[in-house]
């Protein structure tokens, strides 16, 4: 049975760089953030997001995610709701993907919100990825398009390094890629002297 690897980390801190050193390693990586992005992507689960949050986040009955995006990170409770919704769909996905991949000793599972949404508790070890946060915020509103503000409302709502890094097995301090290869190298070398 495949050992789960769940990877974590703030709004920026290069999760998905880190994922990737892990893949070109061979381990196999289920991006949870992009599959919820597939799912809010059908019309279906854009319809019941639309009738929970009102026709205000709607255009022409297509969701509208900018205006999702101000709702959801305005306010913690409703981060939660929309959560709720796409969380147990990402699971189940999730399940069916590690069955597919069962011939791995190591799964990775990367999630911007592992401990937040429950997640943590079903992986093996976990890896939390940090780096300032000024370079987390220039990432982030260079990728996204966005404000510091709306950054740093999205940062508020994440757990803080502090709070990851307690409940985690390892830390990856992302401060450049070499240093982050040779970090994520340490850590697959320890996981496989542990099979």
């Amino acid at each position: 049975m495949s050992k789960i690897i769940g990877l974590t980390g703030g709004i920026g801190s290069g999760k998905t760089t880190a994922a990737k050193e892990f893949e070109v390693r061979g381990i196999p990586v289920y991006y949870a953030d992009d599959e919820a992005k597939k799912l809010l992507a059908q019309p279906e689960i854009q319809q019941q997001v639309i009738a929970a949050f009102g026709k205000e986040i709607a255009e022409q009955d297509t969701l509208n995610k900018a205006k999702l995006a101000a709702i959801v990170f305005a306010d913690a409770s409703k981060i939660q709701q929309l959560n709720a919704l796409i969380h147990p769909l990402v699971q189940a996905h999730f399940k069916e993907w590690v069955k597919a991949h069962a011939n791995f000793p190591f799964l990775v599972k990367e999630a911007a919100i592992l401990f937040e949404s429950g997640s943590a508790q079903h992986c093996d070890y976990v890896v939390s990825v940090q780096a300032p946060e000024i370079d987390r915020i220039q990432r982030v509103m260079a990728r996204d398009a966005i404000s510091e503000a709306q950054v740093l409302l999205r940062i508020q709502n994440q757990w803080t390094d502090a709070m990851r890094a307690k409940k985690s097995d390892f830390i990856l301090n992302n401060i450049d890629r070499k240093s982050l290869s040779n970090q994520v190298n340490s850590i697959v070398e320890i996981l496989q002297k542990s099979l």
